[in-house]
C-alpha cells in the first residue's frame, strides 16, 4: 500500500521543477531582451552623438574660416595704413632734417664769425685788463707783506722781551740767594747785633720767623765766642724758577776765627736756598744744607 502511493508525489515534484525551469527561462529571456534593448539604445545614442559632433565640427570650421578671412582683411588694411603713415612721417622728417641742417649751418657760421671777433678783441683786451689790475695786486701784496713783517717783528720782540725778563728775574733770584748767604756766613762779634739785623732784613717767610726767635741767643753766642767770619760765594746756580720764587744752589767758603783758637780757618758750605720776591726785593725764605 505504501509503495503504491509514491508515484503521485514524484509527479507533483516534476511539475514543480518544470514550472521553475520555465520561469527561469522566461526570466532569462526577459533579461536577454532587456540587454538587447539597451544595446540598441546605446547604438542609437552613439549614432546621434556622432551626427551632433559632425554638425558641430562643420559649424566650427565655417566660423574659423570666416574669422580667418576677417583677420586677413583687417591685417591688410592695417598694413596699408602703416605704409601710408610711414611715408608721411618720412616726408615730415626729411623736411625737418633739411630745416635743421640749414639752421645748424647758420649757427656755425655765426659762431665762427663771433669766435673770430672775440679772438681779434682778446689780444687787445687782455694786456689792457692786466695793466689795470696790476696796481691793485701790488697794493694787496705790499699790505700782506707789511702785515706779515709787522706780525713777525712783534712776535720776535715779544719773545726777546720774555727771554730778557726771564733772564733778569733769574739773575735777581740768584743775586738774592748770594747776598743772603753772604749775610748769614759773615759775622763780627764787635757788631753782632747789626750783622744779625742785616740777616733778618735779607730774609722772609718761615726762615725769618725762626731766626728772629733765636736772634738774641745767637747774638750772645757770637759775642761771647768772639767770632769773626767772612763768607764768600764761590758759585751759585738757578735750580728752578716759578712765578714768585726760585730754588738756588749756592757754594760758599767762610773763613772763621774765634776765641777757641781758630784763626782764619776755611769752611766750605753747600746750601739750597729758596728765594721769594717780596715787594720788588728777593729774600731768603728757606735754607737747607746740602751734604
Amino acid at each position: 500500500m505504501a509503495e503504491a502511493e509514491k508515484p503521485p508525489e514524484d509527479s507533483v515534484r516534476s511539475k514543480a521543477e518544470a514550472m521553475a525551469l520555465l520561469e527561469e527561462a522566461e526570466a532569462e529571456a526577459a533579461e536577454a531582451e532587456a540587454l538587447a534593448a539597451a544595446a540598441r539604445a546605446r547604438a542609437r545614442a552613439a549614432k546621434l552623438r556622432r551626427e551632433v559632433l559632425a554638425e558641430s565640427e562643420t559649424e566650427a570650421n565655417a566660423e574659423t574660416a570666416e574669422t580667418e578671412a576677417a583677420e586677413t582683411a583687417e591685417a591688410e588694411a592695417e598694413t596699408a595704413e602703416a605704409a601710408e603713415a610711414t611715408q608721411a612721417v618720412d616726408t615730415v622728417e626729411a623736411a625737418e632734417v633739411t630745416q635743421a641742417s640749414d639752421e645748424d649751418a647758420d649757427e656755425e657760421a655765426e659762431e665762427e664769425s663771433a669766435g673770430e671777433t672775440v679772438e681779434a678783441v682778446e689780444p687787445e683786451s687782455k694786456p689792457a685788463g692786466w695793466r689795470r689790475r696790476m696796481p691793485a695786486i701790488l697794493k694787496v701784496a705790499a699790505i700782506v707783506l707789511i702785515c706779515a713783517f709787522t706780525g713777525l717783528s712783534g712776535y720776535l720782540a715779544w719773545q726777546d722781551h720774555e727771554a730778557t725778563e726771564r733772564e733778569q728775574r733769574a739773575a735777581n733770584f740768584v743775586a738774592g740767594a748770594r747776598q743772603g748767604i753772604v749775610n748769614m756766613t759773615s759775622l763780627d762779634f764787635k757788631r753782632a747785633k747789626e750783622d744779625v739785623q742785616r740777616l733778618l732784613d735779607s730774609s722772609t717767610g718761615q726762615f725769618r720767623d725762626d731766626f728772629q726767635q733765636r736772634a738774641k741767643d745767637f747774638t750772645s753766642v757770637v759775642e761771647q765766642s768772639k767770632v769773626v767770619a767772612q763768607g764768600t760765594v764761590t758759585a751759585a746756580a738757578l735750580e728752578s724758577m716759578g712765578e714768585n720764587s726760585a730754588s738756588v744752589l749756592v757754594l760758599t767758603t767762610s773763613r772763621i776765627s774765634n776765641a777757641a783758637g781758630a784763626q782764619d780757618e776755611p769752611r766750605v758750605w753747600r746750601f739750597r736756598v729758596t728765594v721769594t720776591e717780596e715787594g720788588g726785593q728777593y729774600k731768603m725764605s728757606k735754607v737747607d744744607f746740602v751734604p
